[in-house]
């Protein structure tokens, strides 16, 4: 149609090479008739067509004024760090939209527009646009969609504006169709993992087991319940340490210990209390309740230090959210890893089983050894589900222990971050378990930092000597 035409065409692209803005040497050809391309559904080919709503004069004007780009396959129209300025006009061939790790979004046919002209914004931020095979494009520049009469850029620009809505279209039926992958995924997970956790912690061997290991003293029991007892009041607490004096001479001996590392010797529970608070006198005497629980090995003396130290990250967690109650996530962040008792007892009971039981999740042993011992139900039931952040959704844990999960989670995290041992794998459920604590608008790391840190930071005196110098490290 348009064959009075003549153009001067850009150079042929090299695959993997941005095309370049400057004009190539002349080349005679023919401008190839503008032929309607319809819409195509979204995840396949973006639409409309660009001629729909363009006249042959304008195509005529456009051929005169644009630059025609002649495409390699695998030539790299424009890249994500491309800025906006320039539009091309798919004449011939297809250009695939590819995401950052180079899947394809979204395929552009013939008849469709490519790029952003505001110079201030990318086109699709992330993107590269790259031709799947040979390919031909009319190039508009800024200035020279500038210089087009009036109609011709209102024209102009309701075909980019029109892709760019196919092209939302598009990219959020893929969002959805990730999306719900996601959760099909996420509950596959969920019910495998559940699965292969539901019944080794209740067999009979686990029970012999658990008979062996010693139970915590009556006292502390009965300082537990009343921690998990919403009438129980911090006054209470103390009195009970105060008249037991096995849970006074924890208490003393605790403090006094390396762990911390005080330069004044605490021999009365008063300065105690004064040091520490209501919550941290409880801690204490939970810890060294726990620690004669163990073995005394290296193994159990290390396990021992992380409960102390995830204690009172979970403590200061708890904190930063408001939560009521921050003692009782502490004393859960301390029996956290009890189950690792159980699972070591087995290990040694049943040396032939031992690669069998490596990989195997001490979390529900730890939650049957406090049953044994006529703990409250909530805390067996936060430790029983303290890994499930890391595959299942909020909704998978129960309400009534689900901020409690959420907080001893994070607190191991931040433990590992601490420590220099942070995994630098994305918790895909963050932002959903950090809404459960009612923290928005930031994410896990920025939440430590301008909120748990601060508080560990105000009362840094009186936390383990190994947490406090990995905070100042």
């Amino acid at each position: 149609m348009f064959g009075f035409l003549k153009r001067r065409t850009h150079r042929v692209a090299v695959r993997g090479e941005p095309v370049s803005r400057n004009r190539g040497g002349p080349f005679e050809t023919h401008a190839p008739a503008a032929q309607p391309v319809p819409a195509a559904s979204p995840g396949g080919m973006a639409g409309p067509s660009s001629t729909d709503g363009l006249r042959d004069t304008d195509m005529a004007a456009l051929y005169r004024l644009a630059r025609v780009n002649v495409l390699e396959a695998g030539a790299v129209l424009s890249g994500p760090k491309d800025r906006g300025g320039a539009v091309h006009m798919l004449v011939k061939g297809e250009v695939a939209l590819h995401d950052a790790t180079g899947k394809t979004l979204v395929r552009n046919a013939a008849g469709t527009w490519i790029g952003q002209l505001d110079a201030t914004e990318s086109g699709t931020p992330g993107c590269s646009a790259v031709a799947t095979g040979p390919a031909s494009v009319l190039s508009l520049d800024r200035a020279t969609y500038d210089g087009l009469d009036r109609d011709l850029k209102l024209r102009v620009l309701t075909q980019v504006q029109a892709r760019e809505h196919a092209l939302v279209r598009a990219l959020a039926a893929r969002n959805d169709e990730l999306s719900a992958r996601s959760g099909v995924l996420a509950d596959a997970l969920y019910q495998s993992r559940q699965t292969a956790d539901a019944d080794l912690s209740k067999t009979e061997t686990v029970r012999q087991i658990i008979q062996r290991v010693p139970r915590l003293p009556v006292s502390t029991a009965t300082l537990l319940g009343k921690l998990f007892d919403e009438r129980s009041t911090n006054a209470e607490v103390v009195e009970l340490v105060k008249s037991d004096p096995s849970l006074t001479a924890a208490l003393l001996k605790a403090i006094n210990s390396p762990l911390y590392g005080l330069s004044h010797k605490i021999t009365h529970i008063n300065h105690a209390v004064t040091l520490l608070g209501f919550d941290g006198v409880h801690q204490l005497v939970l810890s060294e309740s726990m620690r004669k629980s163990l073995p005394e090995t290296p193994r159990f003396q290390n396990t021992h230090q992380r409960a102390v130290e995830t204690s009172q990250l979970a403590f200061a967690a708890a904190q930063a959210t408001g939560i009521r109650h921050p003692a009782e996530v502490s004393t859960i962040a301390l029996l956290h890893e009890i189950g690792s008792v159980v699972l070591e007892l087995l290990k040694t009971a049943n040396p032939h089983l031992e690669m069998a039981l490596a990989t195997v999740d001490s979390t529900g042993m730890g939650a049957e050894l406090l049953r044994a011992w006529n703990l409250p139900e909530p805390l067996c039931r936060s430790i029983e589900l303290q890994h499930y952040p890391g595959f299942a959704l909020p909704e998978h844990v129960p309400d009534e222990v689900r901020k409690n999960v959420a907080l001893l989670y994070l607190a191991n995290r931040f433990h590992d971050r601490v420590h220099g041992q942070h995994d630098r794998m994305p918790w895909p459920f963050a932002p959903e378990y950090l809404a459960v604590l009612g923290v928005v608008g930031m994410d896990e790391s920025e939440f430590f930092h301008q909120k748990v840190r601060p508080v560990l930071l105000g009362r840094v005196k009186t936390l383990p000597k190994s947490l406090a110098q990995a905070l100042s490290a």
